[in-house]
């Protein structure tokens, strides 16, 4: 039997950046920030040695307070499709669980934070 939801992945490596961006709404103008983290992985192939840096939209509910750049994390994330107009989209990855591998079972995200 297929699992329920098969657009979930987990990926380790080291933060390398958080950026974060804020823009203004036309509507209302609040100000809204979304925050990324930039993940450093290394992988070897044919005797090389690759480094990859891919962005991860921090989902709802993600809090990055308890990690710092240089820290190394497991990052549970999905894929997400983005319509930039209606003739192109864009697939982007969105981080949904953060959490240092070497603690014990029990410790994510909402534990580091501080947040219940």
């Amino acid at each position: 039997m297929a699992e329920k939801n098969q657009n979930i992945f987990k990926v380790e490596g080291t933060i390398f950046a958080k950026p974060s961006r804020t823009i203004t709404s036309k509507k209302d103008g609040k100000e809204y920030e979304f925050k990324s983290i930039i993940l450093e992985l290394k992988r070897e192939h044919k005797g090389k040695s690759y480094i990859d840096m891919p962005e991860f939209q921090l989902g709802l509910g993600v809090v990055d307070s308890g990690f710092e750049v240089g820290d190394y994390v497991q990052l549970t994330f999905s894929l997400v499709g983005k319509e930039i107009n209606k003739n192109w989209h864009k697939t982007e990855l969105k981080a949904l669980y953060i959490k240092h591998p070497d603690l014990d079972g029990g410790n994510d995200t909402r534990d580091l934070s501080g947040n219940a």
